[in-house]
Order: C-alpha cells, then structure tokens, then sequence
C-alpha cells in the first residue's frame, strides 16, 4: 500500500463534551484525538474504562445523543467526506451500508420482540430496497452460515434470549457484515464472553475482515490488542496518549502509561513476585490536571509535568504525548 494513499478515515482533533443533568454545564471528556484507518488496517484503541474509547468511535456514524454530547470541534473525514457536515438524513446512508457497527452487548442491541431473522432481514431491505425479501433471506442464511452457526434455518426463527451469549455475538456479526461495509467499528465485543467464546469470535473476525475495509477495535484487554491489530492508538482520560504500529508498539512502548498497561500483563510477570497494577483512578473529566493527566499515577513524573501540556510528539516509529518519553 502506498503511503500517499489518502485513509479510508481519518479523525482530526475530535472533541466532543457532554452535559450535565443538573447544571447543564458541558463538560469536555474527550479531546483532541487524532488517528487514521486504512483500507485493510485494523486499529485497535485501548485503554482502562472511561477513557473515551467508545465516545471517540461512535461519534464517527453519529450514534451518540445529543444533547447531552455536544461536538466542540474537530473533523471526521470519511472517504475524504467531513461526516459531521452532513444533515442527518444523509448520514443514515452512511450508517450500516458504509459504516457498520459491532455492539459490545448484542442483548440490548438485538430486539428482544422480533426473531433474528427478521432483524437481519430487515437490516438488508432497509440499505437494498430493490432486491427480494426472499433474496435478503437466503443472504442472511449466508452470512449466519459463515459466522459459524450450525443450523442457521432455524437459527433464523429463533429469538435472541433462545440463543447464548457466543450465538448473539454471532448474528450481530452477521447483521454488520451482511451490507459489506467500508469501515466496521467493533465496540468490546468479546467482553461479556468467556475465554473460549471470544478467542473463536476474534478468530471469526480475522477470517471475514476484508482487504478493502477498514476495522476499528475498541478493547481494555491487551491480549486482544496483540491477536488483533495492525495499528495502535492508547487512550488515557480522554486523549490519544501514544499510536504505533502493532509490532513497534509491543516490542517497545513509549508512553509511561502504555508501559505500565503492558507490564500490568500476567505474561509480564515475574513468578513470586506481586503483579505490577497501576496505582490511583483515572481522573473523572472536569477534574483534569492542566497538564499530563497520567502525571499523578506516573512513576517517573517530572514536578512539571502536572502543569505542562504535550502534543503527541515522534519518538521514533511512535507518536507519544509526552516530551521526556524515549
């Protein structure tokens, strides 16, 4: 792939605040994030709970309510179209048929009410008004047949609770990739699956992720990072902290945060001594230092780090925010 090929997505300064219940004051919970996707790349964000991983990604097809989220600026340029200019109506033709998403929680994303194959049915029709219903049937039975259900007929009258955890996780695979999207966003979701389950999903994943699309994979497990991705950007109270490709990121990291996320790994451990963990919390937004956010829980701060800010700056094949990262 050539390097001047423009990304299939490319997020610019993304900010975004949301408001509060009482007050209505907004409050910024993520800011200034910046990363590319390219055609075939899959890009895995990462980081601890509430770091703005989610927010981030599923303000790229504009699923996020608003109000209380309120976009304070940035871009988000899709096949070199800025999606957060486009009216609403014009960003459903995005969304699914260009676009589509992988839910963390398939139960809640799934209806509860309707069989699974009308829902996927119903996914096709909506993006591909001009075919059958009898075509979009027998696509669907296609697609559950490739994600690895074994009886996929009757999978297709089934509602979700008849089905398990690894079974739902399936079908919402299957209802994302059924329309081919350009661009899959991927929200956790292994995260509610046991081992066995999630290790054969992300296999499916791999299998079914196609050359000419792109792939966001939002996770908090670095094992998944290291199965999963091309590229990596780590996310820390609500800024992008460190971006590299997968192999330079984990034969080395940069960030202090990013080292102590991959030290925190029992692969890392040492036999007899304690885990390493990470002291302290994530500041809550609204809380956060002027400065280096992580500077409180960092085992090498500098007394200026609370109050000096740092862009992401090169250090060697990374982008790190951080001016003594080495």
């Amino acid at each position: 792939m050539s390097n001047s090929e423009q990304p299939l997505l490319q997020v610019r300064n993304l900010t975004i605040a949301f408001e509060n219940d009482e007050t209505r004051k907004a409050v910024t919970t993520v800011e200034n994030v910046s990363f590319d996707v390219r055609r075939g790349e899959i890009l895995c964000i990462v980081g601890e709970s509430g770091c703005g991983k989610s927010v981030s990604s599923m303000c790229i097809p504009r699923l996020l309510p608003s109000p209380p989220s309120r976009i304070l600026g940035g871009e988000i340029l899709f096949e070199g179209v800025d999606l957060l200019k486009l009216p609403i109506d014009k960003m459903r033709e995005y969304r699914g048929k260009k676009i589509g998403v992988i839910f963390q929680d398939p139960m809640t994303a799934l209806s509860p009410l309707v069989r699974i194959g009308d829902q996927i049915i119903e996914a096709v029709l909506i993006h591909e008004p001009e075919i059958t219903k009898d075509c979009a049937r027998n696509r669907a039975l296609a697609w559950l047949e490739k994600v690895g259900i074994q009886n996929p007929e009757l999978a297709l009258r089934c509602y979700p609770y008849e089905l398990s955890g690894g079974m739902q996780q399936r079908v919402m695979i299957a209802m994302c990739l059924i329309l081919e999207p350009q661009l899959v966003i991927a929200d956790e979701p292994t995260t509610a699956l046991d081992v066995t389950i999630q290790a054969q999903v992300l296999d499916l994943m791999l299998q079914l992720h196609r050359k000419d699309s792109g792939m966001i994979f939002i996770t908090h497990d670095m094992g998944v990072v290291y199965r999963m991705a091309h590229r990596v950007a780590v996310m820390y109270a609500g800024q992008v902290v460190e971006q590299a490709d997968a192999k330079d990121f984990f034969a080395g990291p940069k960030h202090p945060y990013a080292r102590a996320l991959l030290e925190a790994l029992p692969s890392h451990a040492t036999r007899g001594k304690t885990l390493r963990a990470i002291p302290g919390q994530v500041p809550s937004p609204g809380n956060y230092a002027p400065g280096c956010r992580f500077a409180e829980r960092c085992d090498c701060a500098r007394p200026e780090c609370a109050q000096t800010y740092s862009d992401l700056l090169p250090v060697g094949a990374h982008l790190v925010r951080c001016p003594y990262a080495q």
